[in-house]
């Protein structure tokens, strides 16, 4: 959120970054119960079990492909976690923003599309997909903090955030046909797969997103430099419309990464 902020903003405290810290350290917490749990369930055994031998632990977290991810985002919590103490301005947080969002990248890169090198394509366009969701997703989230807090900054970060919505929105359109487009083919497979309705359903969640920002860009801007009280009104609903599709894609990607597609990816 400090990305849209005007330096010396209020809202840009030592308490927030408190925060980010908290979250940092009960996300590599969580990430590291998570390992134990793998490893408890690859072997059919207990928490116990997994705690009682340490070079078993020790071994997953090394040599195995799910390990390392789940060790490399246990270390990049705690290192958020730290660096948010750290920050004294906002291009520090800025940078940690990328941080925190490549960090997500390991696990989606470790299934089925990171597995064989030949794919570079595919993991690049998948990559790109990632981080342009996880920053668009977390913009309009901060836009959604600022009205819960009815901040007077909020005019200047809509207008911050429009440029970064549209560089996001077409980063998700072009890695998504891409990824696509390895994975099945659009002509006949769109309409005649389950993966390819799937995949329908999310494109009109895009361009109905996409829409949206449109009508951000050409209507809102006006109405909230004045910080009217319906311009404002009207943002709110609009933005609770658009988080709600958000939540919508966001699972039906879920749903994608689940379900076999009809042709495998090209080698």
């Amino acid at each position: 959120m400090s990305h849209f902020l005007p330096q010396g903003s209020k809202l840009i405290s030592k308490r927030t970054y408190n925060w980010i810290s908290f979250i940092g350290f009960a996300w590599a917490a969580d990430v590291f119960f998570l390992s134990i749990l793998k490893l408890a369930d690859i072997f059919a055994g207990s928490i116990g079990m997994v705690l009682s031998e340490p070079i078993m632990l020790r071994s997953f977290l090394i040599q195995v492909r799910t390990g390392q991810v789940m060790l490399a985002q246990t270390f990049a919590g705690i290192i958020i976690a730290i660096w948010a103490q750290l920050i004294k301005s906002q291009v520090g947080a800025r940078v940690l923003t990328f941080f925190a969002a490549l960090s997500l990248l390991p696990p989606a890169l470790s299934g089925h599309s990171g597995s064989n090198s030949q794919h570079l394509l595919a993991i690049t366009s998948w990559g790109l997909h990632i981080l342009s969701v996880s920053l668009w997703v977390a913009s309009v989230l901060g836009l959604v903090i600022l009205v819960a807090l009815q901040s007077s900054d909020l005019f200047p970060a809509v207008k911050v955030f429009s440029p970064i919505a549209l560089i996001c929105f077409i980063c998700v359109v072009i890695s998504g046909v891409v990824n696509a487009s390895l994975r099945i083919d659009l002509f006949n497979d769109l309409f005649n797969s389950r993966y390819g309705l799937i995949l329908l359903s999310k494109i009109m969640l895009l361009i109905a997103l996409g829409g949206f920002g449109a009508f951000y860009r050409t209507r809102i801007l006006n109405t909230l430099d004045s910080l009217s009280i319906k311009g404002v009104q009207l943002f709110t609903r609009l933005v609770g419309v658009e988080l709600f599709l958000m939540a919508l894609a966001i699972m039906l990607g879920v749903v994608l990464s689940q379900t076999k597609f009809p042709t495998p990816l090209i080698p």
